[in-house]
């Protein structure tokens, strides 16, 4: 298998149960199922003949279901693609998954619902060379669990299992969203493509995608089996395609963020148990004797700021994966700044220089990030006074930070908004982590802008903040 699916040997069968009678509805069902079939039949992705791409659409017996997987098996010689997006329910006698319809009931699934089992056994017998089942519903991660005890689509040879969630987990629809948490992912890669990557992109490379992003933005794991080595086949082009003369797709600079994202999501859950100690030894301090109260006020204290360095983190891995969207509102960039410096209480060292109002649409709390970072630096790094410039331009406006240090060594300039870089490698680790001036950076670009850093003439470094009326 080196080369794409064939169109006119393989088959799609997308089954979307949006509505129920006893179970919760689900609008971005709907959604979900109509994304990807223009994906599958659109030139971009495979140019899948109508007829050989089957929509099932709040399917009222399970039969319907299995009737239609069954002819698409029976047909598809190449590849063989079926998707579920509903309600997972467990049957409480067995344990088995269950794929709810409209009149499924959760303590009752036996005959209102499709048994897993049902798409199993035409799988079984389909001649298709790639076979692939992708569930968006809960418990969904319970048919790998079947799988590493001998059972299921580990049999067959040339399958590939994609669920929305773990074993016990619950997927996500989040409101007011168009597609479900799992399937927005899976069109957007579809949609987009992975940068880096080669021509053709595959089960593997599209999972990673997924569960990076998933993970980044603290939704629900995908998860997936493979068998036979089908995920390194190509399986859709790859939009985001490139040539280049040196892949990237395993730099140091990419390993590094995968590792970072890791990281950080890891490190959440144990840090949010220690921060309510910490709040807790924090409210006892005072009436601790001056000898214990010295440690106790120190551990409060680490345990604040690296709550802050993962939160940091977890924003610069949101940004990677491209889940961060930029939430913007009408605002009064001078107050915002003037509203900066009161909350830090910078008055004293920051000089103000800006017109009367300057009204811009952007995300307020993104900009109060970069000011709080630009601001911060220029007074921890640089000396006073510090001058913020705010100055309008015809389709533009500037924000300038500058300081009356020493300025920044000139060999370090284009290094400076580099994740944990400093200047001065001496530096007391008390003065930051090296991420303040890279994520004030990754925040302006979010928005449409970016930041530049230089050394005034007289002395002292310059950060000029540029950003649109209108992120």
């Amino acid at each position: 298998m080196t080369g794409l699916p064939d169109p006119d040997r393989s088959r799609v069968v997308l089954v979307g149960a949006s509505r129920f009678a006893q179970l919760a509805d689900l609008p971005a069902v709907s959604a979900n199922v109509a994304a990807l079939r223009d994906k599958f039949t659109s030139e971009d992705v495979w140019a899948l003949p109508p007829t050989h791409c089957t929509v099932v659409s709040d399917p009222r017996e399970p039969r319907l279901v299995s009737q239609a997987l069954k002819r698409a098996a029976r047909e598809a010689t190449d590849t063989l693609v079926f998707y579920y997006a509903g309600h997972g329910l467990i049957d409480p006698g067995t344990g088995e998954l269950y794929l709810a319809l409209y009149d499924s009931h959760a303590h009752e699934v036996y005959d209102s619902a499709v048994p897993y089992q049902w798409i199993r056994r035409p799988f079984e017998a389909s001649r298709a060379a790639r076979r692939i089942v992708v569930l968006d519903c809960c418990y969904s991660g319970r048919v790998l669990g079947a799988m590493s005890e001998g059972l299921g689509l580990a049999e067959i040879d040339g399958t590939y299992l994609l669920a929305a969630a773990a074993e016990n987990a619950l997927a996500l629809a989040p409101p007011g969203e168009l597609h479900t948490a799992f399937t927005g992912e899976l069109v957007g890669i579809l949609h987009r493509g992975v940068p880096g990557a080669d021509r053709s992109l595959t089960l593997n490379e599209i999972y990673e995608g997924m569960r990076s992003s998933l993970r980044a933005a603290e939704r629900p794991e995908p998860q997936c089996r493979d068998r036979n080595s089908l995920g390194t086949a190509p399986f859709v082009p790859n939009p985001a395609y490139q040539p280049r003369a040196d892949p990237v797709r395993h730099s140091p600079e990419s390993v590094m963020r995968r590792f970072t994202a890791d990281l950080s999501h890891e490190m959440r859950t144990p840090l949010t148990a220690l921060s309510a100690v910490a709040d807790l030894l924090d409210e006892e301090i005072d009436r601790l004797e001056p000898r214990i109260a010295r440690p106790v006020r120190l551990v409060v204290t680490e345990t604040r700021r690296l709550n802050d360095l993962v939160d940091t983190l977890l924003e610069l891995s949101r940004i990677d994966a491209g889940v961060a969207a930029p939430a913007a509102e009408e605002v009064d960039v001078v107050e915002q700044v003037a509203a900066c410096l009161d909350v830090h209480e910078w008055r004293s060292s920051v000089r103000l220089d800006a017109p009367r109002t300057l009204r811009a649409r952007l995300d307020p709390r993104r900009l109060d990030v970069i000011l709080g970072n630009l601001i911060g630096n220029a007074l921890g790094h640089g000396a006073t006074p510090v001058t913020v410039d705010v100055l309008p331009r015809p389709t533009d406006f500037l924000v300038e930070v500058r300081d009356s240090g020493g300025g920044v060594p000139e060999e370090a300039l284009s290094y400076v908004f580099n994740r944990f870089f400093k200047a001065d490698s001496r530096r007391p680790r008390s003065h930051g982590s090296g991420l303040g001036l890279s994520i004030a950076r990754e925040n302006a670009r979010l928005m449409g802008g970016d930041i530049e850093a230089a050394n005034q003439a007289e002395g002292g470094a310059v950060f000029s903040l540029r950003l649109p009326y209108r992120a």
